[in-house]
């Protein structure tokens, strides 16, 4: 920036001013928008702290009405905030691993047949898969919902306030940073072969596994090489492992903190509940 001031030098003093005004004046308007923000969302740290409680109360539950309404809760409040449609992609997978569970837990654990025909199902596995249908839907609910909500940073961010290993946050902020590059990688790769006849259409299971598997090993083999110039690049500009960063973090609010309070004796009168019905 200073070298403007050799070619120009009014220009170059003009535009030098202009953009540490802009700094501070951006910075005064971050700082003011994250107060009034404050007062009209919940904080990260208070959103993490109560999943993390809800989700360890929901795996403890010997009962499925709970985690189904739960589950059933988060829809609703995804259904509100009008992100339903991202939320429904997303917990497809979830559900389909869920019922694989459910399924598998019905014919392979019991005593008590229950005889269908040609198949034969447990009673006790079908109650007992159901109770881990029910814990898996309203854990990934809870936690989509939480992701969808939340921006990277300022789940990063709360991580590093309750403390969470430094090499963790550090690995996770990898991952989410490069996750839709190691996507894009894969899809050229794929464009590539298919405009080289890699993927015809007439092509039999086992010539599809076969080019899926070079794709695959193609992809693995980039994804190296490309985390290998990322970390030179890092170096290159000063980064270090052992570097530490100094944390500088707002009190929790009283409103936020009261309503942490509230929400985890929730929690607790939930878990009593269970153990009454």
């Amino acid at each position: 920036m200073i070298e403007w001031l050799t070619l120009d030098p009014l220009n170059g003093i003009a535009t030098t001013i202009g953009f540490f005004i802009s700094l501070i004046i951006g910075r005064y308007l971050r700082l003011w928008r994250e107060r009034n923000m404050r007062g009209k969302m919940t904080d990260p740290r208070i959103k993490i702290l109560i999943s993390f409680l809800l989700i360890t109360a929901i795996t403890v539950m010997k009962h499925w009405y709970l985690p189904i309404a739960i589950a059933i809760l988060c829809i609703a409040f995804a259904a509100k905030l009008r992100i339903i449609r991202d939320y429904g992609k997303k917990l497809i997978f979830p559900l389909v691993l869920a019922l694989f569970i459910f399924i598998a837990q019905g014919f392979t654990y019991g005593v008590n047949a229950i005889h269908l025909g040609i198949i034969s199902v447990y009673s006790e596995g079908l109650n007992y898969g159901f109770l881990i249908f029910s814990r898996v839907f309203a854990s990934a609910s809870i936690l989509l919902l939480l992701a969808i909500t939340t921006s990277e940073n300022e789940l990063l961010e709360s991580m590093r306030y309750f403390r969470v290993p430094k090499t963790l946050l550090e690995i996770s902020s990898f991952m989410v940073r490069y996750i839709k590059t190691f996507s894009s990688e894969g899809k050229q790769l794929k464009l590539a072969q298919e405009s080289r006849c890699g993927f015809p259409k007439n092509a039999g299971f086992t010539k599809k596994m076969r080019n899926v598997a070079s794709l695959l090993g193609a992809l693995i083999t980039r994804a190296f090489a490309r985390s290998e110039e990322v970390y030179r690049a890092m170096l290159s500009r000063g980064w270090k492992p052992e570097l530490r960063y100094s944390i500088n973090t707002q009190p929790l609010d009283k409103r936020d903190l009261i309503l942490g309070i509230m929400l985890s004796s929730g929690i607790l009168v939930l878990l009593g509940l269970d153990r009454l019905v």
